[in-house]
């Protein structure tokens, strides 16, 4: 080998190093902000309300509820149907937010690790940066089915009347 085709050799090899060095800089970088995005999100709620303002839900990011609220009057405003439906509706509504928020949060950081080659390709056994990046996106939430209708006026009155509070219904 000769001393050009060494001196060749010595600056690709550089040239390699400092691309390598570049992608775990980038790496490591991508790794604090999904660190700091990972607890931001740990603390991030959102909350929705009934179409008939009775209920309000907090959700965690996840779209777990932590709070149900119910305004006084919500037990003389409805029925248990139309008030498990309401509560129904403020969860699912506050559980989209929530995803959403989440999406919004993780969209900067996904798009940045798209952009680049995954650490893993180049490192064998390094961890992957997508798949640390899909680990923190939520599960989408499944198609609800939609509730029956609300009972009108003369079908409540025939619920009421037909039905005994000590009966359990078996």
């Amino acid at each position: 080998m000769t001393d050009s085709e060494r001196e060749a050799m010595r600056a690709r090899n550089e040239e390699l190093r400092i691309q390598v060095d570049s992608m775990l800089e980038t790496y490591e970088q991508q790794r604090r902000e999904l660190a700091d995005l990972h607890s931001r999100l740990a603390s991030t709620t959102a909350e929705a309300w009934s179409s008939d303002n009775l209920v309000r839900v907090v959700s965690n990011v996840s779209g777990v509820p932590l709070e149900v609220h119910l305004v006084p009057e919500a037990f003389k405003r409805s029925t248990p149907e139309k008030l498990g439906r309401s509560i129904a509706e403020a969860a699912q509504a506050a559980a989209r937010s929530a995803t959403e928020q989440s999406q919004q949060a993780i969209a900067p950081i996904a798009e940045l690790a798209g952009e680049l080659p995954d650490l893993s390709d180049i490192v064998p056994g390094a961890p992957s940066i997508k798949d640390l990046v899909r680990s923190l996106l939520p599960e989408p939430a499944a198609e609800v089915q939609a509730p029956p209708p609300p009972m009108d006026e003369e079908e409540e009155d025939e619920y009421f009347r037909n039905r005994s509070y000590l009966d359990d219904g078996r």
